[in-house]
């Protein structure tokens, strides 16, 4: 997991928890597997990008 700052943040993402958009200039952080049978490389490139409160209650 990693935290992104709302200066960070550049574009639109879609958040796979609540499906909404996460607006740029919206802090949230970026997740993904460190444990995937496909490799690192394939744990980074299925990163994702959650609103932190909903990330907080997944």
């Amino acid at each position: 997991m990693q935290p992104i700052s709302a200066t960070q943040a550049l574009k639109d993402y879609r958040c796979p928890g609540c499906t909404s958009i996460i607006a740029p200039g919206t802090a949230h952080v970026v997740v993904w597997r460190a444990d995937g049978v496909m490799g690192e490389s394939a744990d980074l490139a299925a990163r994702r990008h959650w609103h932190s409160h909903c990330w907080r209650v997944a």
